[in-house]
């Protein structure tokens, strides 16, 4: 039986933090993926995965918002 490294928890844990926190998600799919077992590169590449992800997502986000600012300024014609 194969043992595994990291409890359901803390993959968990780490995949939330990705979501949440692009930026750390993005520094702790490079530090498990430099490590030398697979368990670890599996979640680094999952958590690198989740934060750009992420990342993509808000940028979306931002520039519909930003987008959507200007939409009363183009309707009223002082744009």
């Amino acid at each position: 039986m194969v043992e595994e490294r990291y409890s359901s928890g803390m993959k968990i844990l780490l995949y939330i933090v990705s979501f949440l926190v692009p930026v750390a998600g993005i520094i702790i799919g490079v530090i498990y993926m430099g490590k030398e077992d697979e368990e670890s590169k599996a979640l680094g590449k999952t958590c690198l995965i989740i934060a750009i992800v992420a990342f993509v997502l808000v940028c979306c986000c931002v520039a519909i918002s930003f987008g959507a600012s200007f939409v009363p300024l183009l309707m009223e014609g002082n744009f």
